[in-house]
């Protein structure tokens, strides 16, 4: 059957043909719908008219957009504020990553007096081991509540003058890695000039060893 409802070939004509019929012209049914579509998007655009079709065809390529851009947008904000954050907290972050004392930086620090050396570990470690000359000792888990004694008190405890926030500290354990968690407590603490001695006890009795047996 053709859009109009005929037959594809009508009646036979003598001679045993058939004549095929056509749509008219003018004929909506012989139209596909692409056509008809073709056609009232072009009236529409002649007559200034915005058409229905597209319209509709348009809101999913605006909504798509729309999400893309608040994306984005917002992937952008967090960027921001994460630089902000980071900004903030870069004093903090890159003082206690370098502040960092040599064997020998320590041992001219001590010559000169101008510092103060806390050994972190516990007592019954230094009366086993030994300790650097010129420290006091304060127990990792004492630090923090030590750097907020009065004066006073924190004579009387460690029989030493409590450091004021500029003065210079510096901390030590056995092998660095007490004595970073006590400069990671002194600087949130406001003790700005604090340093650490990552080589510990273990470096230092291996250079004096090495530098008496020189002597020797």
């Amino acid at each position: 059957m053709t859009p109009c409802g005929t037959t594809r070939f009508g009646r036979r004509v003598a001679g045993g043909r058939s004549r095929a019929r056509r749509c008219s012209p003018g004929c909506r049914r012989g139209r596909s719908r692409s056509q008809r579509r073709r056609r009232k998007w072009s009236e529409a655009v002649r007559s200034g008219q915005q058409p229905r079709g597209n319209e509709q065809a348009m809101q999913g390529p605006r909504l798509l957009l729309g999400s893309a851009r608040r994306w984005i947008l917002g992937s952008a904000e967090a960027a921001l504020w994460g630089l902000k954050s980071m900004k903030g907290n870069c004093n903090e972050f890159c003082t206690t990553v370098f502040k960092g004392v040599t064997y020998k930086e320590l041992k001219n620090l001590l010559k000169s007096k101008k510092v103060m050396l806390i050994d972190v570990r516990e007592p019954w470690e230094i009366l086993e081991y030994g300790k650097i000359p010129g420290s006091v000792n304060i127990p990792l888990d004492e630090v923090g509540e030590a750097l907020q004694m009065n004066s006073k008190d924190f004579r009387e405890k460690y029989n030493e003058v409590k450091p004021a926030k500029f003065d210079s500290l510096v901390f030590s354990c056995l092998a660095g890695v007490r004595s970073k968690k006590a400069l990671d407590t002194a600087i949130s603490l406001g003790f700005n000039s604090a340093q650490h001695y990552a080589g510990g006890w273990k470096e230092w009795a291996t250079y004096e060893y090495s530098d008496k047996k020189k002597e020797n």
